[in-house]
Parts: C-alpha cells; sequence; structure tokens
C-alpha cells in the first residue's frame, strides 16, 4: 500500500524548533514578574499577626499541661484538638483542619474585606463555631491590619480536631492573645453551639453540662435561646446594639453553627469565600444569618469548605511545613 505522505521533515528543521522553544521558555522565566497588591502590606501584616497568634497559643496550651499531639499536629501550632471529646458535634476533616492553620489564610481574609471595599473603623458581625479557630485567628488577624471592628459571637461546640477540647477552647486562646496584646479582643457573646445551637445529638451524655459550664464560667453574655428563628432574629439584634446602630458591613460565617449556616437545604450549596451577588434567598425563618443578611444586601465571607477555598485561592493542602509568610 502506497504511503500518502511524500516527504520528512528536516532534521535541521527540528532543531531550530527546540531552540526556539527553548529560547521563549528562557525570556519568559527572565522577564516574569510579580506584581503585589495594593494591599500587599496589609497582608503580610494580617499573616504576621496569625504566626504570631499561634506561637502563642500553642505556648499557653504547654503551660496549661496540655501536650501537642505532633501525629494529629505536626506544625505544632496548637490549635488542633482531638477526634472525639465532650465538645465535638459532628465529624471533622482532619487535612481541613491542618490545612486552614496556614497563616496565608490571614493575608486571603485581608483580599476578601478589600474586595468589599471595607474601610477603617467598618463593623463587621462575625459568626465562628469551634471547629476552624485557625480562620477565626485568621480573621482577626486581617481586622486588626485593616483596622476593622470586630463584633464576635463564638459557639462552643466543634467537629472533630478543631477546639474541641474542653480545657482549652477558643476562650482562653483569645484571653491569651489579649493578655499579650497581640490580638485585643473579645467575645461579643457565647452560646452552645451543635444542633440547634442547643448542644443536641452530641456524642457523650454529659456534653450539655459541661458546655453550658463553660458558657457560664467565660463572663461572656450567653445565647441560649430555644427556637432556631428566634436565635436568629436575636443575634441579628445583637450585632446592630453592639455596632452602636452603625450598619453591618460585612457578615463572616466561619464553620456550621445553626444559626449562622441556616437549617436549609440552599445552605448546603452556599458558595464558598467572599460572596456578593449570592443565590436565591429561601423563604425559610430559620435560613441562617448568611441569608439574612445577603437579603440586606451585606457582603458575605463563607469559610466552610476549606479545600475548596484553598484550591480556588493556590493554597496548598494540608502543608508541612506552614509556608513561609508571603510565599
Amino acid at each position: 500500500m502506497k504511503s500518502w505522505i511524500k516527504g520528512k521533515l528536516s532534521l535541521i528543521y527540528l532543531l531550530w524548533a527546540v531552540f526556539i522553544l527553548l529560547a521563549g521558555l528562557l525570556l519568559v522565566e527572565k522577564t516574569k514578574f510579580v506584581q503585589p497588591t495594593f494591599y500587599y502590606t496589609e497582608q503580610i501584616q494580617a499573616a504576621q499577626l496569625m504566626k504570631s497568634s499561634l506561637e502563642a497559643i500553642k505556648e499557653e496550651r504547654l503551660k496549661r499541661a496540655i501536650l501537642v499531639d505532633v501525629g494529629l499536629d505536626p506544625n505544632q501550632t496548637g490549635i488542633i484538638g482531638e477526634e472525639y471529646t465532650q465538645l465535638t458535634t459532628t465529624l471533622g476533616n482532619l487535612e481541613a483542619k491542618r490545612t486552614s492553620s496556614n497563616p496565608a489564610f490571614a493575608a486571603l481574609l485581608v483580599k476578601y474585606f478589600k474586595e468589599a471595599n471595607l474601610k477603617k473603623g467598618d463593623a463587621i458581625a462575625i459568626g465562628a463555631s469551634g471547629s476552624f479557630p485557625g480562620l477565626i485567628l485568621a480573621t482577626l488577624s486581617a481586622v486588626k491590619a485593616l483596622e476593622l471592628k470586630p463584633l464576635l459571637i463564638y459557639s462552643i461546640g466543634s467537629s472533630e480536631y478543631g477546639a474541641n477540647i474542653p480545657e482549652f477552647t477558643f476562650i482562653p486562646m483569645l484571653d491569651s492573645l489579649n493578655k499579650r496584646n497581640i490580638l485585643p479582643y473579645h467575645l461579643l457573646a457565647i452560646s452552645m453551639g451543635g444542633y440547634l445551637d442547643q448542644a443536641q445529638g452530641m456524642f457523650y451524655p454529659d456534653s450539655r453540662e459541661i458546655i453550658e459550664k463553660i458558657a457560664q464560667d467565660s463572663g461572656t453574655h450567653f445565647i441560649n435561646i430555644g427556637s432556631i428563628e428566634e436565635n436568629i432574629q436575636y443575634r441579628m439584634q445583637f450585632y446592630k446594639k453592639a455596632a452602636d446602630d452603625r450598619p453591618i458591613k460585612a457578615f463572616v460565617n466561619i464553620g456550621g453553627a445553626t444559626p449562622n449556616y441556616g437549617d436549609t437545604p440552599a445552605s448546603i450549596t452556599y458558595p464558598n469565600g467572599l460572596v456578593t451577588n449570592g443565590p436565591k434567598i429561601p423563604g425559610y425563618p430559620d435560613r441562617g444569618l448568611i441569608f439574612e443578611y445577603q437579603n440586606l444586601g451585606v457582603p458575605i465571607v463563607h469559610l466552610l469548605n476549606i479545600r475548596d477555598l484553598a484550591v480556588k485561592n493556590g493554597l496548598p493542602i494540608d502543608p508541612i511545613p506552614l509556608p513561609e509568610i508571603g510565599e
């Protein structure tokens, strides 16, 4: 059978093609540059604050004779909890918890806040469970770098490997940072967390009793409302009062606490990261603060699916060791 190919490509042309390709790659490598964002300085500052916070929390943890399990926390951040304790509400992903301990997340929060057009002195409402203490640190570090006013309501319950050690919740973590003047903030209020914010469906029968005691001993305003719909509305009014009736400029949800995240199918598909043009708002009273504030036209920062957040923003998954600041 005759071949349709009438000739062969000369070797000299192949060599020239390879030469041009290599020369082009070299030119790209030599001329490429990184263009910093106009808020790069604040991003670096926030990341450094988070790094300092982790170091201080680890020191406080060891001072309390609560050992750091290097198998669970190879970077020895001090914020990785245990699998099951009386504060564990749901299953959790250890890889996600370790990924969220990267100080680069503080730089990411600066990016979100800048894109939401937040200005110095703006009040932001923050609703956080104990599931991701790293992301609370990231948020507060960005807040300090940008000189915002944080209004933080904390739910004690945590998924696996979060701030679920009864003797070392985020409450003493934040206290230790206050004493060192690293992050000079206080909790606005506290709640139990868990299903319907009432510590229901926990793994241990004494969980609710222990969580109630932690809340009461904290000396912080305790939100203990049986109806989730009333709980949501109460929080909105509480935030408003704490902001001195100034407008709330953003709402940050960290984790899956019911009043913040809601108890509807729409909550599950809510987009990660900064949301300024959110999905259709469900017409249910238990739709959560993410939808309540979206309905008011307030930007939402939703921090829950950590792998998705990391991949979308070029951050490493479960890095060991943690990257250097600014990488």
